[in-house]
């Protein structure tokens, strides 16, 4: 408890140390923000910002079916050798997250250094009623803007029922789910087929739910023993998930690697000769997992999430078997490559133009048109990013055209994704305008102190449906493109609940000044800034009083 009130009193002092006026140069309040605009008299206004955090982490929360946000309640927990080390804008360090809002703003502790040499490695696990838990692990190697998309999958709708067989080689029964029979959530055969195995002897000491025996002897085994229907293991089984780049551990340490989760099963129920079985009474249902297809991963097999590391291990020393005494079955079916990922890659430039702030989103496929990754870009035009653990393989980058701002971006070919500088040029749609928002958030309890937000906001056309546009805010000020004589809405998120501003893009042709609609709790100024170029639009909002309150005012 020590450790957070220190690093809030850290948090606090940087704060004032970093404290700057950000309305210079613009009409009203704007020329002399420390004079009242009426009176002439001071003003003993502070105006906070939190551009002391270097590294800015977005998690955002997608239903992996059909990649809407998860808008219920998530519980969220990091780990791994930096997992402590995330910490909210307020300076805690929370042993665990919720939001209803499918978002987490979140940040690194500005004390910790960390480099290629020395990266920043930690674990996340979600949980979401309805939901199947995730884990994933990320390593980060450079400072800056974090956008992270994480997909959710759900439990198959409905189960899938493996018949046993007699291995005719011992006798056992053998139940598997052939690579060419696909789940009802499959696109193609499976390269790969999950087995699992009983001895005939065992059958003998399964009980069912009510705590008897299912046989009272071998010649009651032998009459029904194999027959059609004889068992049956019915699994809960989900294979949609994405591939991407996680923590796993090989060669006796943890390393990014492609990796890719390819399906996760769970036992619903398990019935013999009709009867339920409630419990195994001591017997051991073998698991193994056995590649078909071509070629073969490097790492292939049963893997298992230990969120004290924060990575993903496969089983040792036979990566291809589990073996279970109980009905709780589940398991996690994965392939990774073992190539080695530079730390640092490609260099992707974004120039535009336009003066904008971006969110930029890019699908990363490998020559041969397989999915390997998701990079998301967030910034302010022109600016360059370098990518992190990149695979040295030939990629094409296939932009999103999820941004009503701009033109759809062609794709980006890239021979090698550890070296090279590229470009890329983003254009506007056409009726949209360069605009200035300048945020000014007040405390309502105490209207002495400000909050010039360095933040991930979003921006879309007041109830249009639109997807939220992303945006880079700096010290209260973003930059962006919009339509004229449009009613705008602007949001950020604060632990569990959205700051929305509302302004309209109404203005004075001869000098620029505000002339769209007030709004409550909220002041409006605008004016033209580089003679005339763009206008400038100044917006003193207030805030919810539990901003305030984390920060200590």
């Amino acid at each position: 408890m020590k450790k957070n009130t220190n690093n809030r009193n850290f948090i606090k002092t940087a704060i004032f140390a970093l404290t700057f006026l950000i309305f210079a140069g613009c009409s009203g309040y704007l020329e002399n923000p420390m004079k009242d605009n009426e009176t002439g008299e001071d003003i003993n206004l502070l105006i906070l910002d939190f551009n002391f955090f270097t590294t800015r982490m977005t998690f955002k929360f997608f239903d992996a079916k059909d990649s809407s946000v998860i808008t219920l309640p998530a519980n969220v927990k990091f780990s791994g050798a930096n997992g402590n080390d995330i910490v909210t804008f307020a300076g805690e360090k929370n042993d665990s997250h919720s939001t209803m809002q499918g978002q987490l703003e979140l940040t690194i502790d500005p004390n910790v250094e960390f480099s290629a040499a020395n990266p920043f490695e930690f674990a996340i696990d979600i949980k979401v009623n309805g939901y199947n838990e995730f884990q994933k692990g990320f390593q980060i190697v450079s400072e800056g803007k974090k956008t992270y998309e994480l997909y959710l999958s759900k439990p198959a709708d409905d189960n899938t029922d493996l018949e046993g067989n007699v291995d005719e080689g011992d006798s056992s029964i053998v139940f598997i789910l052939p690579p060419t029979e696909l789940l009802k959530s499959a696109t193609v055969a499976k390269p790969y087929e999950v087995h699992y195995k009983i001895a005939k002897s065992d059958f003998l000491l399964l009980k069912n739910t009510s705590g008897e025996l299912i046989f009272n002897s071998i010649e009651e085994l032998n009459a029904v023993y194999g027959t059609s229907g004889f068992a049956i293991l019915s699994m809960n089984i989900v294979d949609d998930f994405a591939p991407g780049v996680d923590m796993v551990y090989y060669g006796g340490e943890l390393v990014p690697l492609l990796f890719h989760k390819l399906e996760q099963g769970e036992l619903v129920s398990f019935t013999v000769n009709g009867e339920t079985v409630g419990d195994l009474n001591g017997i051991t249902i073998k698991s193994y997992s056995v590649y078909t297809g071509a070629p073969v991963p490097d790492l292939f097999g049963f893997a298992d999430f230990n969120s004290t590391e924060g990575g993903w291990f496969y089983h040792e020393p036979d990566a291809d078997s589990a073996f279970y005494q109980s009905l709780d079955i589940s398991y996690t079916v994965a392939e990774a490559s073992t190539e080695t990922l530079c730390e640092t890659g490609s260099s992707i430039t974004f120039s535009s133009s336009v003066i904008s702030s971006f969110s930029i989103d890019a699908d990363v496929y490998d020559e041969n048109g397989t999915l390997i990754n998701t990079i998301n870009f967030k910034g302010n035009f022109p600016e360059t990013f370098t990518v992190e653990n990149a695979p040295s393989r030939a990629v094409k980058l296939v932009f999103r055209d999820n941004n009503t701002s701009f033109q759809a971006i062609p794709d980006l070919e890239i021979a090698n994704l550890c070296t090279g500088s590229y470009n890329v040029t983003v254009q506007p749609e056409a009726g949209y305008e360069e605009y200035q928002i300048v945020l000014k958030a007040i405390c309502p309890d105490n209207p002495t102190v400000a909050i010039a937000p360095s933040y991930s906001a979003e921006i879309r056309i007041k109830n249009s449906g639109d997807l939220w546009q992303g945006v880079d805010m700096t010290g209260g000020k973003v930059d962006m493109l919009g339509k004229p004589n449009q009613e705008y809405e602007l949001r950020l998120l604060w632990k569990e609940e959205w700051e929305y501003s509302t302004y309209s893009t109404i203005f004075n042709a001869t000098d620029g000044s505000y002339e769209g609609d007030a709004y409550p709790e909220t002041v409006i100024e605008s004016g033209y800034i580089e003679n005339g170029a763009r206008i400038r639009i100044n917006v003193e909002k207030e805030f919810n009083q539990n901003v305030c309150d984390d920060m200590g005012w």
